[in-house]
């Protein structure tokens, strides 16, 4: 039980990070660049899948279990965004899988999105985490870019789309920036929290 008194959250970040590099690049690729190669499409798919399933799976256990050092609040500021970040991911992994249409993935992107901003906002108002900005601005691109995917796969005229396609990648790309940045920043604080805890 010991994995459950641990901080794993820089490493959680990273992955995020990750994840929303893999979102602007493929925005880029699809729907920018307007390449569709099944090879691309079906390992891009599986990318999704792995790092959605394990965003899920912390997602839950900081919304649901809270291990030390999280308060609840902190638990579900970045819990809940995670399970739907998850959710998102392996949805989008499958329909890329099985050739359906991503206009499904638009609707869930879309209302994620929403989730993601009204976190980030109020996270900001109450002046969680001790970088209340960053946290922000991390919320605020990742809702946005999400919301932009419902236009990026129903719009029919392709400039439109290239434009989306230019200004979700922006949004990703600054979550994907942000979250690496803070992620590597909380290494070290993480690490010497340990040590204390050890000594």
């Amino acid at each position: 039980m010991a994995w459950l008194m641990t901080d794993p959250l820089a490493a959680n970040l990273f992955i995020v990070g990750i994840m929303f590099f893999g979102f602007g690049s493929y925005a880029i690729y699809r729907f920018l660049l307007d390449k569709n190669n099944t090879e691309v499409n079906t390992g891009f798919a599986y990318f999704l899948i792995g790092a959605g399933v394990y965003s899920m799976i912390y997602g839950m256990l900081y919304s649901i279990i809270v291990p030390s050092p999280f308060t609840v609040a902190y638990g579900e500021l970045f819990g809940d965004p995670l399970v739907f970040l998850g959710l998102v991911s392996i949805i989008t992994g499958l329909m890329i899988i099985k050739h359906v249409s991503l206009s499904f993935t638009g609707v869930f992107a879309f209302f994620a999105g929403i989730f993601g901003i009204v976190y980030g906002v109020d996270g900001y108002k109450l002046g969680m985490t001790s970088s209340p900005l960053v946290l922000l601005l991390m919320y605020l691109g990742a809702g946005i870019g999400g919301m932009l995917v419902a236009p990026l796969v129903v719009l029919p005229n392709k400039k439109a789309v290239k434009v989306v396609a230019i200004l979700a990648a922006i949004a990703f790309f600054g979550v994907a920036i942000l979250t690496l940045y803070v992620g590597t920043t909380a290494i070290g604080g993480h690490l010497v929290d340990f040590a204390k805890a050890r000594a």
